[in-house]
């Protein structure tokens, strides 16, 4: 159901994009009024189980990173993922029961996730399902410049766990120069309202080079208040080397 659903709102793009090229302003126009509903069916589904969650979750990311420029868009669809957030992290709510003669869920998905081995310190949580399954590294630095979160990727390039991270100071990872002298004035910005962007390049473990595309975009916290910054990091391999 869910795939029919985003399978529907991919076609409504299409066509729209296609009636824009043509200039036909009738079709835009009745494509436009189907668009939002069609999204907002998407939104209001409820998953049943996990994997329908994160491909929920796995739309709207989309959506956000294909409307990257658009400041508004970006801010509607990661707002609409936190919302799902909280609906299936919720104790009460949690995920909708399914008969017990569907075949909708996958038979062994239980089982299997109990049986799976977990990293030391690590709970895939739904959320971090998510984040762990983006191509980025993300983290979350609070006011104070300590990790309050970190997604595996991100760990991975560090040679650490994700709990190792949890606490600590940004400086103690990234090398304290480093901090002084690029981190810590574009984190302010941040913590003062802006979405701050740039780039550097920097060896991972085993002395690749990468080209990284780093942006700061505030962390608001429930009270309205900025508690910190998203950082998300795109990596872009060089032919350089180290060494």
């Amino acid at each position: 159901m869910l795939q029919a659903l985003i399978v529907e709102f991919e076609n409504l793009c299409s066509e729209l994009l296609s009636a824009v090229r043509r200039g036909d302003e009738n079709v835009v126009n009745r494509i436009d009024a189907e668009i939002q509903p069609s999204l907002q069916r998407i939104f209001r589904f409820r998953a049943r189980y996990t994997e329908e969650a994160i491909q929920q979750l796995q739309f709207f990311a989309r959506l956000a990173v294909r409307n990257c420029e658009d400041d508004d868009s970006v801010s509607r669809y990661t707002k609409m993922m936190t919302e799902l957030f909280h609906r299936y992290l919720d104790p009460v709510e949690g995920f909708g029961e399914l008969p017990a003669h569907s075949s909708g869920r996958p038979k062994q998905y239980q089982s299997q996730d109990r049986d799976r081995p977990i990293a030391d310190g690590y709970d895939p949580s739904l959320h971090q399902l998510l984040l762990d399954s983006l191509g980025e590294r993300i983290a979350v630095v609070g006011l104070d410049y300590r990790y309050i979160y970190t997604n595996k990727r991100n760990a991975d390039f560090h040679g650490k766990s994700p709990s190792h991270f949890v606490g600590k100071h940004l400086g103690e990872m990234i090398d304290p120069a480093r901090f002084d002298d690029r981190a810590k004035p574009k984190l302010d910005k941040c913590f003062s309202g802006e979405t701050v962007e740039y780039s550097y390049r920097i060896a991972d473990l085993v002395g690749q080079m990468f080209e990284v595309d780093c942006r700061m975009t505030p962390f608001v916290g429930p009270d309205g208040e900025i508690a910190g910054a998203v950082i998300v990091l795109n990596m872009h391999p060089s032919f350089a080397r180290v060494g």
